[in-house]
């Protein structure tokens, strides 16, 4: 395992686009953030700086942060592509290394990345909230957390996905190509001939819910508002604007069954296709 790992981050501290495009990711990231702190929007009887305190903030700035897993996709692709470009697939199985080992090296990689990013989400979240909620005992911090794991989870999922991509393509433009026009607009096209309850399994769908937009109405509000039922009256689920998908277990499950689907047909292009 840590001769993989050595192998690998060789080969990406190397490779300068992937330092561009770490750097790209985290200032796009953290600029948008500072924007979204700094807007001063006044409305009677909300405080749309309540998305920066704990516990809405891990909601919030994961949902910011899935905006980018685009980049982290193709920088996958991009990292994979280069092993076809210049045969080093090829020369690693000619030095010792079994196409297992090709395949453990890029998840690797993809779980390093993944790891980088949370790691972000989470110390803004950090400062932010601390910023934002004043003093907080460790509770009131860490309440609400568990969206991270699901935002690795999403991360992970895009990754694997252009990793997959990837290998069936073979060539690093036409998979990025590809990717982008999968998330947009082949998928939604495909998608619309199907029934409403069917869309929300389609990989990207599937994928893309995992953080969904958070309920900006209902957290900004300064009062509670509810329904004869007890619904949030604010909810944009409950007033139409945003449509109602899969339960949060429902969704975890089908984006990890994504995950190990990918990974089994990204296993199978590598053990019987020529490198």
């Amino acid at each position: 395992m840590r001769k993989l790992i050595n192998i690998e981050l060789i080969k990406l501290f190397n490779y300068t686009s992937f330092k561009v495009i770490l750097g790209l990711h985290l200032a796009l990231f953290s600029l948008v953030v500072f924007v979204a702190s700094q807007a001063d929007i006044t409305v009677p009887g909300f405080d749309t700086t309540n998305l920066f305190r704990f516990p809405h903030v891990w909601g919030f700035l994961a949902w910011i942060a899935s905006w980018f897993n685009l980049l982290l996709a193709i920088l996958i692709i991009m990292v994979t592509g280069n092993e076809f470009s210049f045969r080093t697939f090829r020369q690693h199985v000619i030095d010792g290394l079994d196409r297992n080992h090709l395949l453990q090296g890029k998840l690797l990689v993809i779980l390093m990345i993944a790891a980088y990013s949370l790691l972000i989400v989470f110390f803004s979240g950090v400062v932010y909230g601390l910023i934002f909620s004043g003093g907080l005992s460790l509770e009131a911090i860490f309440s609400n957390t568990g969206i991270l794991g699901i935002y690795f989870l999403q991360t992970i999922a895009y990754m694997v996905t252009g990793l997959m991509i990837v290998m069936v393509v073979r060539t690093t433009a036409l998979s990025i190509i590809l990717f982008i026009l999968l998330r947009f607009p082949l998928e939604p096209i495909i998608r619309s001939f199907f029934d409403p309850a069917a869309r929300a399994f389609f990989p990207m769908k599937a994928i893309g819910q995992l953080t969904p937009m958070p309920e900006f109405l209902s957290i900004s509000s300064e009062k509670t508002f509810e329904t004869i039922e007890g619904a949030d009256a604010l909810s944009l689920g409950e007033i139409g604007l945003v449509s109602q998908g899969l339960p949060l277990y429902g969704q975890i499950l089908v984006g990890a069954g994504y995950v190990i689907l990918f990974i089994l047909i990204t296993a199978s292009l590598l053990m019987r296709r020529d490198l």
